[in-house]
């Protein structure tokens, strides 16, 4: 018997790439059409809801789920905690990828970018498009 090595965690800054990579659906209309209703504009659910995640994901195994562990990180997986969020994602579903956005140089300007096309989506909602 030898030794087996545990893959170390391949880590991103970048949001936008680590978004790509994994495939994060973003877009609530999106996940209305799959029959799922997220909590946040962003395509966000709550820990009451993990028990339907965990179930669309057994069902579809196309998709996959991400893991707000915050306030600093994603998980390329389902992890479990009481103030967690969960995001579903149809790309490359490789649990050892982590997302630190916040150790970005720019992270600011990525946040203020999020704010701001949350914004326009709200206005969207309340305009009725």
């Amino acid at each position: 018997m030898g030794a087996t090595a545990k893959p170390s965690p391949e880590r991103y800054t970048d949001g936008v790439a680590f978004g790509e990579r994994t495939g994060k659906l973003n877009d609530w209309r999106e996940l209305l059409c799959l029959g799922l209703e997220p909590d946040t504009v962003g395509g966000g659910f709550f820990n009451g809801k993990k028990d339907i995640l965990l179930n669309f994901v057994q069902r579809d195994p196309a998709y996959h789920i991400m893991t707000f562990v915050g306030p600093d990180r994603f998980m390329n997986r389902f992890v479990s905690g009481p103030r967690n969020h969960y995001f579903l994602a149809d790309g490359d579903p490789d649990p050892n990828l982590i997302l630190f956005p916040f150790l970005a140089l720019d992270w600011h300007l990525v946040f203020e970018d999020t704010i701001r096309k949350t914004f326009a989506m709200l206005q969207d909602i309340k305009n009725r498009r």
